[in-house]
């Protein structure tokens, strides 16, 4: 079959995952890509059965394509004015490509941020198109159980510990903590102060075990987290016991890296669903309901952070002692007994019904 794919483009390590792992899975069939970005380009130039074409060249591609599916986890945001304003356009684009008998899909999505009755409604109506929705947490799955003609969803795991199957090699420990920069690019926004403080817990923890620091930007466009951990770097003092590590399109060699820390402050949702992946005891920072709604499914009752308490009040020496000591961060590891591989199973289930039809 011949797919066209939706994902969230921006050199971003958890987004370019999920795409690699759903175009891997599926070698048969053929994935298109409507994108003009250079680095995406790049980053995922080596899969074979992915296909790029221009951004616009999908109305022209509608009536030889089978299929369209979206995949990534914070696709439905009806936030702000512009963001519901894309999704209307969105929606009229689902329902050109539905009026050419394409068959649609949703994987690995949780739901917001989203206000108003409108926001609401615009995720409704979008899932409403979808022939099959998987979601990621327990809010996702209770809003799709409320909506009117909503059929054929499914929860569970995030699609990224489908790379537990890939059974790595073991990497030796380089680093004594790992730190998940991240820049805001909300209106408001308080970078400068978590800078600091993450500056400020790293020189703490250094001193205190005089470990290696990494500091690991996730995203590497738009968001520009590497932005983020050039600040943090230049406000420490432990320059020299710190290494900032950026995600610039090649999955394996961030990933050893990653794997290469002992400990883990994940601000990123992604870091927190790579370091329980790889069995890293970490502490989690929520800046979005997702990482809320993660730790409230794992039922995590121990030390978690909110984004705004990264200011010049946080007593960064007793949180690098917590860091050192690891008792109550994140250990209730996943360890192989999660359901992630039930998102490409149920599209599976759903191409092949459709080809046979």
């Amino acid at each position: 079959m011949k797919i066209m794919l939706y994902a969230y483009l921006d050199n971003n390590i958890g987004d370019d995952l999920m795409i690699r792992l759903l175009i891997q899975r599926f070698p048969e069939h053929e994935f298109y890509l409507y994108t003009d970005k250079s680095l995406v380009k790049y980053a995922l130039g080596d899969l074979t059965n992915l296909v790029f074409r221009p951004a616009d060249a999908w109305k022209q591609d509608m009536d030889f394509l089978d299929a369209h599916v979206s995949i990534g986890g914070s696709i439905f945001q009806a936030l702000t004015k512009r963001q519901k304003l894309w999704r209307l356009k969105r929606l009229s684009k689902l329902s050109r490509l539905k009026g050419k008998g394409l068959t649609i899909a949703t994987l690995g999505s949780n739901f917001g941020p989203l206000s108003g009755r409108l926001g609401l409604k615009l995720i409704e109506w979008e899932v409403r198109k979808n022939d099959l929705v998987t979601v990621r947490d327990k809010e996702a799955l209770e809003m799709l159980e409320g909506f009117k003609r909503v059929r054929n969803f499914h929860l569970a795991d995030d699609i990224v510990y489908e790379l537990e199957s890939e059974d790595p090699e073991e990497v030796a420990k380089r680093y004594g903590l790992g730190i998940t920069a991240y820049r805001s690019i909300q209106p408001g926004e308080k970078n400068l102060e978590h800078y600091l403080a993450l500056a400020r817990i790293g020189d703490s923890f250094i001193k205190k075990t005089g470990k290696r620091v990494a500091l690991l930007a996730f995203d590497c466009e738009r968001e520009n987290d590497l932005s983020a951990a050039h600040h943090i770097y230049r406000l420490a003092e432990e320059k020299a016991f710190m290494e900032i590590v950026p995600y610039l399109g090649d999955t394996k060699s961030f990933l050893a890296k990653f794997r290469a820390c002992e400990k883990m402050i994940a601000i990123r949702f992604h870091g927190a669903i790579l370091a329980d992946l790889y069995q890293i005891p970490f502490l989690p920072v929520i800046y979005s309901n997702k990482m809320q709604n993660f730790l409230d499914d794992r039922a995590f009752e121990g030390k978690a952070l909110k984004l705004s308490e990264l200011d010049d009040k946080l007593e960064t020496g007793s949180l690098a002692d917590h860091m050192v000591d690891g008792k109550q961060l994140f250990t209730s590891f996943m360890a192989g007994q999660g359901n992630a591989g039930l998102h490409f199973n149920e599209l599976e289930k759903l191409l092949d019904s459709t080809s046979k039809a």
